[in-house]
């Protein structure tokens, strides 16, 4: 009885480090991403960027697609993967790369994706999409390996070098630099953290500890049905905006962007915190009510006043962008961020059912609340504007958070015991 509360504060505080690292990665990213839009938006005709932000969209859609799940796979079972890291690394990798490029073929061949990538823009939607696939995966692979520190200064570097180069670019080659400000710099900090990567593994092949890998039935049981939830969690990020430049033109589409940019940049800081309590709690079921105790009062805070603060400065942060997007999204990005609540209510009961190891469970839950929220942006009228597919997904997850909320009662309850 004396040594269980050490352990499990040890496993909260681990937790909660884990969480941070990996959400201030996602932070540093989305602020990254919104300071290039601004540059973009000060420099190009609000149509320009939106055609590039439907090439963005379309190259992250694939790229996630194409993770296949692999990422929380090895965030499960890196840490005991002792002599056979290497190989697990180098698996996942080669499985991930092919699987965007065989994404990026298919998706240009489209008629969506001719749309958004025409001509010789093709080859550079494919280049990418494995580029960007890669660079995702290589935030799990570090955590894995006991680096998920590394994760948030890869991503601000590389969100460094993209502030850096967009107004060279966007001067010289116009939407093509926007759309080069990202492809150059992830294939050269994909390419860094490659090596990086490959020198950890090796040191790991030299360490005497016994492998302790799943077998196959299990790894297909596991990603299976989580790779649904991550496919859900992909579809929601990406197809959102294409449906809205479709329903409301790229003028609108642009404004709708970027709105959508600020929601999802901190959706990827709440699954930071999720992604730590999957590495966390897997391999330790005792600890998993306290940790998710420890991550829900975290994230409550973070998330509460973060979203009071952007429903009060929706306007300034928008008029970064210009009066044009000001005018035509403030409401929508407060009613977006309104609904950040019932999101993180959502993402616990997702990360709860990946601690113990119920994929399909998570997968429920991203697709039901993914299909309700792009059915809602496909069916409201356009008469609301903006303000109509914001709407949706507030309604979407509140009704999902609903449901999620009992069994969440439940297991803080456990924390108490």
């Amino acid at each position: 009885m004396t040594t269980a509360a050490p352990a499990r504060s040890g496993s909260e505080r681990r937790a909660l480090g884990a969480g941070m690292a990996l959400s201030l990665s996602a932070v540093i990213t989305g602020v990254a991403g919104l300071v290039c839009w601004v540059v973009a938006a000060g420099t190009l005709p609000q149509e320009a960027v939106g055609r590039a932000a439907s090439f963005v969209s379309g190259f992250v859609l694939i790229a996630g697609i194409a993770q296949l799940n692999v990422g929380l796979g090895l965030l499960r079972w890196l840490p005991g993967a002792g002599g056979r890291t290497g190989w697990l690394v180098g698996r996942g990798y080669l499985l991930v790369g092919l699987a965007a490029a065989v994404g990026g073929v298919v998706f240009v061949l489209l008629p969506v994706g001719r749309a958004a990538a025409p001509g010789m823009l093709a080859l550079l939607f494919v280049v990418a999409s494995v580029c960007w696939a890669l660079f995702q995966l290589q935030d799990y692979v570090l955590a894995g390996l006991g680096r998920v520190w590394w994760v948030p200064l890869f991503n601000g570097a590389f969100g460094l070098v993209r502030v850096a180069v967009l107004p060279v670019l966007g001067a010289a080659l116009g939407a093509v630099g926007v759309l080069a400000s990202w492809a150059a710099p992830t294939v050269v900090c994909a390419a860094i953290a490659g090596v990086l990567i490959t020198l950890l593994a090796r040191r790991k092949r030299a360490e005497p500890v016994p492998a302790d890998l799943p077998d196959r039935r299990t790894v297909v049981s596991f990603l299976g049905p989580t790779y649904l939830a991550t496919i859900g969690t992909t579809v929601l990020y990406n197809v959102v905006p294409l449906i809205v430049t479709a329903r409301f033109g790229p003028a609108s589409g642009a404004v709708f962007f970027v709105v959508w940019n600020g929601l999802t940049a901190t959706d990827y800081a709440i699954n930071g915190f999720v992604n730590s309590m999957v590495l966390r709690g897997s391999g330790d079921p005792e600890a998993r009510p306290a940790i998710l105790r420890a991550v829900g009062k975290r994230l409550g805070l973070l998330v509460g006043s973060g979203a009071v603060a952007g429903i009060a400065l929706a306007p300034l942060l928008l008029g970064l962008f210009g009066p044009g997007y000001a005018e035509e999204g403030s409401i929508a990005l407060r009613i977006l961020l309104a609904g950040l609540v019932a999101r993180t209510v959502v993402a616990l009961g997702v990360a709860v059912r990946l601690m113990d190891g119920d994929g399909l469970g998570a997968a429920r839950i991203q697709l039901s609340g993914t299909a309700l929220v792009v059915g809602g942006v496909l069916l409201v009228p356009t008469g609301l504007h903006l303000p109509g597919p914001a709407l949706g997904f507030v309604v979407a997850q509140v009704l999902v958070g609903a449901l999620v909320v009992p069994s969440l009662v439940r297991r803080l309850r456990e924390a108490g015991r």
